[in-house]
C-alpha cells in the first residue's frame, strides 16, 4: 500500500512522469517529425518509449477499480489484432497503445497536469498563428516554422503552405489548419469546463480566436459549437443566459455586419456553409464514402478488407475504420466512448466525446497517435473523482 501511495505522489514530480505527460501531451505534433535512422515516425517511437511507464502502473495495481474498463478497450485492441492481416508492426502497435491506455487507467496521466499541457501548447500556438497572421497581411511573407527535412516523408506533401480562393491559411506548428483546430479544441473544451477551480474564460477566447483565425471550416464550426454548450450548459440559471442572449444579439449583429464585408470572413464561412473550390469543409472531406463503401455488404460491411488494404483517396475516419475493419470495429471503439460517457457524467467528457465523433465523421483520425491523444485525455479525467464542474445542467447530465 504504502509502495502504492508513494509511486502516485512521486508521478507528478519525477524526470520520468514529466517526460511522460509531455509525450502524452504533445504526440498529435511529434508524431509528423521522422525520428532520425530508422527513419520512422517520432510518434511511433513516443508510443513505444513510454509503454515500460504504463506498465509500472498497471503492475502497482493503482486504482482497481477500473478493472471492467481495461476489459472494454481489451476487446477493441484485441478485434483490431485479429483484423491486422498479420502485420507485425500494427500488433505491437496494437498491444503498446492498450499497454498506455491501461496505464492511465491505473493512475499513469495526472489529469490536471495533462489539461495544463494542452492548454499551454494551444496557446503557445495561437501566439505563433498570430505571427504568421500579422506576418502575411503586413509584409507579404509566410512564416513556416519547421523545416520540412525534420517532417516524416509521410506528412511532407501535407506540410506545404497552400492559400484556397486567396485566403491566407496558417497552421502554427501544426501541418495544416485542421490539425490546429482538432487538437486545440480539446484545449478549448478544457479551458470552459475545468476539473477544479473557476473557468479559465480568458485561455477558451484565446483558442476560440486562435481556431476561427486559421480558417478552418471544422476549427470554426466545432469553436462556436463548443461555447454555445458552455453558455447553455454552464451553472448560470436559465433567465440569466437569456438576459445574457439577448443583450448580445445587437453587438452580434453588428459584428456580423462589419465582418461581412472583409474578404476573410467570407470566404471562411462558405468554407463551413457554402462551397469554396468547388466543396466545403464537409463535403470535401465526405465524398469518397459511396465509392469506399457504398459496395460493401455482408459480411464484408461488418468485418471490412482488413488492415492491409488501403483505399486510393481521402477517407475519414469513420470510413476509413468501415473499410478496413467493418462496421463491428466502430461498435467496439463506440463502446470505449460510451463507457467513459456512463462511467463520468460530466461536462468534459461529453462534450469531448460529441466533438471527437464529429470529428472521426469528418477527419481522418484512426492512427494510433490519435487513440493514444484522445483516449488518454478522456481516460484521465475519468480516472479523478467528481468535481464541483461536473454535469451538463447544474451538475448533472440525466
Amino acid at each position: 500500500m504504502q509502495g502504492e501511495i508513494s509511486l502516485n505522489y512521486y508521478r507528478p514530480m519525477s524526470v520520468f512522469g514529466s517526460l511522460y505527460h509531455f509525450c502524452i501531451a504533445l504526440i498529435p505534433v511529434l508524431y509528423i517529425f521522422k525520428f532520425p535512422v530508422l527513419n520512422i515516425s517520432l510518434g511511433t517511437v513516443v508510443i513505444l518509449a513510454v509503454v515500460p511507464y504504463s506498465i509500472m502502473y498497471i503492475l502497482k495495481g493503482i486504482n482497481k477499480n477500473y478493472h471492467i474498463h481495461s476489459y472494454v478497450f481489451l476487446l477493441f485492441y484485441v478485434y483490431l489484432i485479429l483484423r491486422s492481416d498479420g502485420n507485425t508492426t500494427r500488433i505491437v502497435l496494437c498491444i503498446s497503445t492498450f499497454l498506455i491506455l491501461w496505464g492511465q487507467m491505473k493512475g499513469a496521466t495526472d489529469n490536471a497536469r495533462i489539461r495544463n499541457i494542452i492548454e499551454v501548447f494551444a496557446l503557445i500556438n495561437v501566439a505563433l498563428l498570430v505571427i504568421q497572421v500579422v506576418s502575411y497581411y503586413g509584409v507579404h511573407i509566410h512564416i513556416q516554422y519547421l523545416p520540412r527535412v525534420l517532417v516524416y516523408e509521410e506528412y511532407q506533401e501535407s506540410y506545404v503552405f497552400r492559400e484556397l480562393s486567396g485566403l491566407y491559411r496558417p497552421s502554427a506548428l501544426f501541418l495544416e489548419p485542421s490539425h490546429f483546430s482538432q487538437y486545440c479544441i480539446f484545449a478549448l473544451i478544457s479551458a470552459l469546463f475545468p476539473a477544479s477551480g473557476p473557468v479559465r474564460m480568458k485561455r477558451a477566447i484565446a483558442i476560440g480566436t486562435g481556431c476561427i483565425l486559421t480558417t478552418s471550416g471544422m476549427g470554426i464550426a466545432l469553436t462556436f459549437g463548443v461555447f454555445a454548450w458552455y453558455v447553455f450548459l454552464n451553472k448560470q440559471r436559465i433567465n440569466k443566459k437569456l438576459l445574457i442572449i439577448i443583450g448580445c444579439i445587437p453587438v452580434l449583429l453588428v459584428a456580423l455586419l462589419v465582418l461581412s464585408r472583409t474578404a476573410f470572413f467570407q470566404t471562411a464561412i462558405q468554407r463551413v456553409f457554402s462551397n469554396v473550390d468547388g466543396y466545403n469543409a464537409v463535403s470535401g472531406r465526405i465524398h469518397n464514402w459511396d465509392d469506399a463503401i457504398g459496395t460493401m455488404h455482408g459480411s464484408l460491411l461488418w468485418f471490412g478488407y482488413g488492415d492491409n488494404y488501403n483505399y486510393k483517396l481521402y477517407l475519414t475516419g469513420l470510413a476509413d475504420m468501415i473499410y478496413k475493419y467493418g462496421i463491428l470495429s466502430i461498435v467496439l471503439e463506440g463502446s470505449c466512448f460510451l463507457y467513459l460517457m456512463i462511467k463520468k457524467k460530466n461536462s468534459y467528457i461529453w462534450c469531448c466525446c460529441v466533438v471527437f465523433i464529429i470529428l472521426f465523421c469528418v477527419a481522418h483520425i484512426t492512427n494510433f497517435v490519435a487513440q493514444v491523444f484522445y483516449f488518454g485525455i478522456l481516460i484521465a479525467d475519468a480516472s479523478v473523482e467528481k468535481t464541483k464542474y461536473e454535469g451538463v445542467i447544474s451538475g448533472q447530465v440525466f
